[in-house]
């Protein structure tokens, strides 16, 4: 039996209801092992927790297709793609929700431009000083 399962399915999130992802199941241990998101036209890594969101969704809801990944359009085979083992780009970006929570409740400076726009990502200064 071949180990890997490869798919790509239509969007998970509402709020992108044209994107596409795919995924890397490991169909012996019954894992997600890789995803990527498609946004503009260009593959990007998924963060972990999207990659745990979709184990779940599989384990509660399409727990059939570890045993027959077919009958959701997954195509088994015997190696991962090259692609789910690339590096991630690093370092990875913040959430825009912590970049604000961090900019909101922090006392200390950071960078600005000439125009007074916050340069992201912030590069704080220690003591005032750069």
């Amino acid at each position: 039996m071949q180990r890997y399962a490869v798919g790509e399915w239509e969007s998970l999130w509402a709020t992108e209801p044209y994107m596409k992802h795919r995924f890397v199941l490991d169909l012996e241990s019954r894992t997600v092992i890789a995803g990527e998101d498609r946004v503009r036209r260009h593959w990007w890594s998924m963060r972990l927790e999207h990659v745990a969101y979709m184990q779940q969704l599989l384990d509660e809801t399409f727990d059939s297709i570890w045993d027959e990944p077919e009958e959701l359009g997954f195509v088994r085979q015997d190696w991962i793609p090259s692609w789910a083992t690339k590096a991630w780009p690093w370092p990875p970006l913040p959430e825009v929700q912590d970049v604000e929570k961090m900019l909101d409740g922090s006392d200390l400076p950071f960078e600005r431009d000439e125009h007074g726009c916050i340069i992201f990502p912030p590069r704080f200064i220690a003591g005032g000083r750069k």
